[in-house]
Parts: structure tokens; C-alpha cells; sequence
């Protein structure tokens, strides 16, 4: 009785044992699983991320349209003005507002603080004429025996709003459009009075220090007619050649 008893307790305790022995080793597994886990887990987070090949197209999408862009953008002008002299000497025809038209002559300094501002300093010389039968001159001595020159100096601000360039035949020529606003003195038989001019012009550049001019200008003064005086607009069209110094920028 007592053997069996014995035997009995032995199987108990071997099944009890074995019980313990799996689940100390279903735990250290499932630990294990866990650690495994989190290491691969942290692993993946440190491996950098696959690329984004979207974000590569965009990027080389935008290099070859800023490279485009740089080709077609402004470039350094051939002609430099900034900082240069220019003299000018012109020629052209004079509209008189009350007598008839003539010629006209004259020169021009300017001095260019940038590319596209200058001031100028400008003289010319023009005769005053009349149409008018011998009689009607005789009668009211309008003109008379009087000195008939007409002398007109100016002072203005230029301004280049748009520079460009035209091909005439088989080269590329760069030109400048510049409004011009001023005023000044004309003085003559009729006038000594102070003057008021604006208007427009082209310049083409031909090389690095010669440019030829194209002006057009209204004057507005006081002219003397008999024995009243009476505002006028005198129109010039001049063509002019200019010298830049130094010649060698």
C-alpha cells in the first residue's frame, strides 16, 4: 500500500515537472519573439527611407526648364553706356508754328549715369522764314529788315524705357527708344523767352562708340506776332551721329 502511494506521488510530481518545464519555455519563446520583433522593428526605422522618384522627376523637370530660362534670359549689351560721354552732332529740318519751315543745326553733349537715364546739353541754329508776298511783309513789317536767326539751347532728362534689337540684312543691329523732356531759351528777332520741349527718339548703335540718332522734338513758347505775343509749337526731325568716350569701353 505504502509502495503505491509512493508511486503514485512520483508520477504526480514528474507530471507537475513537466508542465512547468513547457509553459518556462512557451514564455522564454514568446519573450524571444518580442525581441526579435523590436530589434527589426528599430532596425527598419533606421534604414533610410526607399526613394522618391517623384520628387527626383520634379527636381530634374525644374533644372532643365531653369536651364532654358538662362539661355533665353537678358544677356550683357554689346554697347555699354553707363558712366560715358557722348557728343553729337545733328541736322535735319525745323517746323515754325507761324512761319515757314527750314533747316536746322546743331550739336549736343550727354552724359549717361546709367543705361537707361542721361541728362543732355543741346544747342542749334535755325533761320526764321516767310512766304508772304513782299506786300504783306512791307505793310505789317512782321519780319522786317530784323536779324532773322533763331538760337535755341536746352537742358533735358532722357529716358530709355525699351531697349531691342532688329535684324537689317544679314546682321543683328541693337537700338534704343528714349523720350526726352527739358527745357531751355530760344532766342531770336520774335522771341527771348523760356522754352519748353519734349519729345522722342531712336539710337542704333553701329560698333562700340558710334551711334546714329533719329530726334524728334516740339517746342512750346512765347513768340512776338505785331503787337501781341501768342504760344507756339516749332517741331525739329533731326538725324544725328554720336562719338561715346572713352571709345574704348
Amino acid at each position: 500500500m505504502a509502495s503505491r502511494l509512493a508511486n503514485g506521488a512520483a508520477l504526480v510530481a514528474g507530471l507537475l515537472v513537466s508542465l512547468w518545464a513547457s509553459a518556462a519555455g512557451a514564455v522564454a519563446s514568446r519573450s524571444g519573439d518580442k525581441s526579435d520583433t523590436s530589434d527589426k522593428g528599430a532596425k527598419d526605422d533606421d534604414a533610410p527611407p526607399p526613394p522618391d522618384q517623384d520628387a527626383c522627376i520634379d527636381q530634374n523637370v525644374k533644372a532643365d526648364l531653369f536651364a532654358k530660362r538662362q539661355m533665353r534670359g537678358t544677356r550683357d549689351r554689346l554697347f555699354q553706356q553707363t558712366n560715358r560721354h557722348e557728343i553729337m552732332l545733328q541736322g535735319g529740318y525745323y517746323v515754325s508754328d507761324l512761319f515757314d519751315g527750314t533747316y536746322v543745326f546743331g550739336a549736343a553733349y550727354a552724359y549717361h549715369m546709367t543705361e537707361d537715364l542721361a541728362v543732355e546739353a543741346s544747342g542749334s541754329y535755325t533761320r526764321i522764314t516767310s512766304g508772304a508776298g513782299a506786300e504783306l511783309e512791307r505793310v505789317f513789317s512782321v519780319l522786317g529788315t530784323t536779324n532773322r536767326r533763331q538760337l535755341m539751347f536746352n537742358a533735358d532728362l532722357l529716358w530709355v524705357p525699351a531697349h531691342g534689337k532688329m535684324r537689317i540684312g544679314g546682321s543683328i543691329n541693337h537700338f534704343d527708344l528714349y523720350l526726352a523732356a527739358g527745357a531751355g531759351v530760344v532766342d531770336s528777332a520774335l522771341s527771348s523767352d523760356i522754352a519748353g520741349n519734349g519729345g522722342f527718339g531712336l539710337k542704333f548703335f553701329l560698333g562700340r562708340a558710334v551711334a546714329v540718332r533719329i530726334d524728334v522734338r516740339d517746342y512750346v513758347y512765347r513768340q512776338q506776332l505785331l503787337s501781341e505775343k501768342v504760344f507756339v509749337n516749332d517741331l525739329t526731325t533731326m538725324l544725328g551721329v554720336s562719338l561715346y568716350l572713352p571709345v574704348g569701353e
